[in-house]
């Protein structure tokens, strides 16, 4: 798995709730068009599906609809806030001995998001950290067939 440079995550992350992060993933986006160089999938599907539903639209809607999708302006603007963050302070809470409700509330504060908005973006955390898992094990699968293939490759007798 290939991880994505951290100026383009932060942008990426950030670009829903701050329209200077959303120019900067463009940004970071002409750079690769430019260099013609491939670029992280996340960044591709990220743009191909911001193009896509824009072009669902009526035509004399669609330059409006692009500008939404990728996220340059939108009709609200939330306070910046990432379910990554959201969960992984949560999990802190709950590991200082809050009960659940005290550590919802406390990402609520901290956040100045709903109760509502937290459940949400821990669900969302919670698959998150699933699919890490996830893509974890397959790969320490692999690495073990791998290791096991060499070990016998090695104990062969040469003759």
């Amino acid at each position: 798995m290939k991880f994505l440079p951290p100026n383009l995550e932060a942008a990426m992350d950030l670009a829903e709730s701050d329209a200077n992060q959303a120019a900067e993933v463009l940004r970071i986006a002409a750079k690769y068009l430019r260099s013609r160089e491939r670029m992280p999938d996340a960044l591709a599907y990220y743009l191909a599906d911001a193009f896509e539903r824009a072009m669902k639209r009526a035509s004399v809607a669609r330059g409006a609809e692009l500008l939404i999708n990728l996220h340059l302006v939108v009709t609200h603007r939330r306070t910046v806030a990432n379910f990554e963050y959201v969960g992984f302070d949560f999990e802190r809470f709950l590991q200082s001995k809050m009960s659940k409700g005290e550590a919802i509330l406390r990402t609520c504060e901290k956040y100045s998001i709903s109760e509502s908005t937290v459940k949400r973006m821990l669900k969302k955390y919670q698959a998150f950290k699933d699919s890490e898992a996830e893509s974890d094990s397959l790969l320490f699968e692999a690495l073990q067939k791998d290791y096991a293939v060499q070990s016998v490759a090695s104990k062969k007798p040469k003759k």
